[in-house]
């Protein structure tokens, strides 16, 4: 009983702002402000939707774009990185691998924003500054990622697999894509879905990097509009129904992906389980 009631406050206290924000969607400017809060006034969503189509140029629909653009690329590269480099790190001994592997693990400790200056500098040196690969560059390699799944396939994938595959003349890139991948998919579909929503979230390097508007994440965009809602608006009316759709747009990929990848997940843990 008292578990039950614990869960159902965590749950409340997880949903209702997701609730707030789904209800929020559907109103007007005024209904936002002359309403409760979590009560339906006069549904106007799709009409919401089409004002956040072309408020401010119509950038929402491109920062929604780039926001795909960078998680998409920075998820994937980074699972196949951080993937091969704990392959590497589990299942190959070679010199200095007690130095890297200690290395990856110290440097989790570092605060990303330590990092945020020095990353800058070097997108400048190399002229990455507003680009789409500055901004996708910097999150392919991940400490977190790497030891993840370091001691993910340390226990995952046993030995005498790979054996079996060097005995049939196999590779190592054909083992690992072969052999390997399928057996760690488990662990690497967990990372990849981490890795998208960090970087769909992300919003302090996209800040330092981008200056063009047309070229902002969700993050940086929803944000500009935010301060908007502070400040004498150029453009008339605060923002207040377009940013908050803007939000209820902007967690879908979110509420979509993650069940689907959970799903993933679980049908490959109760698979190896019975392996």
């Amino acid at each position: 009983m008292v578990a039950t009631l614990i869960m159902a406050i965590l749950a409340a206290y997880f949903l209702l702002p997701l609730v707030w924000l789904l209800l929020a969607a559907t109103k007007s400017t005024s209904d936002l402000f002359g309403s409760g809060a979590f009560t339906l006034a006069h549904f106007q969503l799709f009409q919401n939707i089409a004002e956040l189509s072309t408020y401010n140029s119509g950038y929402f629909w491109s920062w929604y774009g780039n926001s795909v653009i960078y998680s998409g690329a920075t998820a994937l590269g980074s699972t196949l990185i951080c993937a091969l480099a704990g392959y590497a790190l589990a299942k190959y001994r070679f010199r200095g691998q007690r130095i890297i592997s200690t290395s990856i693990i110290c440097s989790l400790v570092v605060p990303a924003a330590a990092l945020a200056v020095p990353t800058f500098l070097l997108l400048t040196k190399v002229g990455l500054v507003n680009s789409y690969v500055g901004v996708i560059l910097p999150g392919l390699p991940n400490a977190f990622g790497a030891y993840f799944l370091y001691t993910y396939i340390r226990e995952a994938m046993p030995e005498e697999l790979i054996d079996a595959g060097r005995v049939d003349g196999a590779g190592d890139w054909r083992i690992f894509f072969r052999i390997a991948l399928p057996i760690i998919q488990p662990g690497v579909v967990t990372y990849l879905l981490i890795s998208f929503i960090a970087s769909w979230n992300n919003f302090f390097l996209p800040l330092l990097v981008l200056n063009d508007p047309s070229k902002f994440p969700l993050t940086l965009g929803l944000n500009n509009w935010l301060s908007l809602t502070s400040a004498a608006s150029a453009l008339g009316q605060p923002p207040y129904s377009q940013l908050v759709t803007g939000s209820l747009l902007s967690v879908l990929p979110m509420l979509v992906l993650f069940p689907l990848f959970r799903k993933q997940i679980a049908a490959g843990m109760a698979t190896g389980s019975v392996k």
